[in-house]
């Protein structure tokens, strides 16, 4: 997997260098993490447009209701936003591809980096106090790689060390001794000789009669015994304080049931634990280097998480893309929200002007006019449409069309039906405009209390459960007190 890592964290760079030249900035409201790859995002848009043609957008990433969506939300800059919104998407994904192969690689390089065996072939120990350790190792001969797990105690303390030291030690059960055998009459594998104090030699110290068949770690050598077997007595010193306690069980040492790859294996790993053993006092100890005529290459097997990590953090990349149009939705829902909340004050202000004299039209101009000068401070998506509506009427569209254009892009019924309306004046010239936008605003403004209402009641619905949290505390700050009170009495 590191070659794949290193892959993409490579491209990555590529891509940033080959896109240093994108004429594109982030934006006030561009997320963290769509900003660093903002740039490449760009020049791979370009890149795809340019292969598939018109059919681009669709390949980077851009549906046409999104497109749609973005013509409703940013009505002067409909073609840049879709634009900066797909770019922006795929600075997400590339950043998420990024992040997740470089954290990746260097959890890989770290499990890497704590092994234990060095260029020269010696297996690093833990320093005193550091417990025994369990290495996995892979024996290449040139032909085939075995698997060898070699057990590594820590570094033992000499004599004088030991004699300053004070074994305190708790007895151990008579059933773990023989570990994964059957019974202790036919012993084939290591036994368990348990040690329950950390920090010291001895916690349970072991006597074995033969320690050519049983070691003091309860490894059982039985790869040149005979197939009845051979009786090894075992004695456990059990030490607590001054008292001590001694028990002798008599075991069987059986042969194993070898096949050929296992022979090599258990001969690989007896040279290497008589290694081990003779070096006890070292830092390190040599591994066999041939086994036969053949030569060992000697690798440490390490635990690679890495695309666990990898394939969650790509997962986390994918879910925000996928989630990004969420994000958009929900503006479209504060579009319509917005618009509805500023229906009256629009009606309103087009009453107002066409009852001073102005017509639609020259309404419709002054309005624009009025927003543009303070669309720094505040912006407004009816006052967007208008000011849209104006452009076209400018550019030559006649007032019918601006009008059901508007309407149709506002979207809600009652700017329809007002822009329904000022198109009825238009083809026939009814007199009657002006008192049915009279009457529309009343009755806006009526649906507009209405609204306020019900969403103070859904806000008064929302604290109940508060209410009776606070309920709950106050009733306790009462009822303790008075139990109190009356216990005392």
């Amino acid at each position: 997997m590191w070659l794949v890592y290193i892959l993409l964290i490579a491209a990555a760079a590529v891509l940033l260098i080959l896109s240093a030249k994108e004429k594109i900035r982030a934006d006030p409201d561009t997320e963290t993490m769509n900003r660093m790859f903002l740039k490449s995002a760009a020049f791979l848009d370009r890149i795809l447009r340019k292969a598939f043609g018109k059919g681009g957008r669709k390949k980077a990433g851009e549906s046409a209701h999104i497109h749609e969506d973005m013509k409703l939300l940013y009505p002067s800059g409909a073609e840049h936003r879709a634009y900066r919104y797909r770019v922006e998407k795929l600075s997400g994904l590339l950043f998420f591809c990024f992040v997740g192969a470089a954290v990746s690689l260097l959890i890989l390089l770290s499990g890497r980096m704590e092994g234990r065996l060095t260029e020269d072939g010696r297996i690093l120990r833990n320093p005193y106090g550091g417990g025994e350790v369990w290495v996995e190792l892979k024996a290449d001969t040139g032909t085939e790689e075995k698997d060898i797990q070699l057990q590594v105690e820590e570094r033992q303390f000499t004599r004088e060390e030991l004699e300053e030291m004070i074994a305190k030690i708790t007895a151990a059960l008579e059933e773990e001794i023989k570990g994964e055998n059957e019974s202790l009459d036919e012993i084939r594998t290591s036994l368990v000789l348990p040690d329950s104090v950390d920090g010291y030699p001895f916690s349970i110290a072991w006597l074995s009669g033969d320690y050519e068949r049983i070691q003091a770690d309860g490894s059982v050598n039985n790869a040149e015994i005979e197939q009845k077997g051979e009786l090894v007595e075992l004695t456990a010193t059990l030490t607590y304080l001054d008292q001590t306690w001694e028990e002798e069980f008599m075991v069987r040492v059986c042969p194993p049931i070898l096949t050929p790859e296992e022979e090599s294996r258990r001969q690989l790993e007896k040279e290497a634990q008589e290694n081990e053993k003779e070096a006890v006092h070292e830092e390190s100890f040599p591994l066999p280097e041939q086994l036969g005529q053949q030569k060992i290459v000697w690798k440490e097997k390490a635990e690679d998480n890495s695309p666990w990590f990898f394939a969650i953090i790509l997962l986390a990349g994918a879910v925000q893309y996928r989630f990004s149009d969420e994000a958009l939705k929900k503006k479209l829902v504060r579009r319509e929200e917005e618009l509805l909340r500023s229906y009256p004050e629009f009606v309103s202000k087009l009453v107002l002007l066409m009852g001073a004299g102005l017509p639609v039209r020259a309404a419709f101009m002054r309005m624009a006019a009025d927003y543009q000068k303070k669309q720094k401070k505040a912006r407004s998506y009816v006052y967007e449409e208008l000011l849209l509506a104006c452009h076209e009427m400018e550019s030559g569209v006649t007032e019918l069309q601006a009008y059901e254009h508007f309407g149709q892009r506002c979207r809600l019924p009652q700017y329809r039906k007002c822009m329904a309306l000022l198109s009825q004046n238009l083809k026939r010239g009814a007199s009657g405009l002006l008192p049915a936008l009279l009457e529309e605003s009343e009755r806006s403004f009526e649906e507009r209390k209405r609204s306020a209402r019900e969403e103070g009641e859904k806000a008064g619905t929302k604290l109940l459960l508060p209410m009776m949290m606070m309920l709950v505390v106050v009733m306790i700050l009462i009822m303790v007190p008075a139990c109190f009170s009356f216990a005392g009495m």
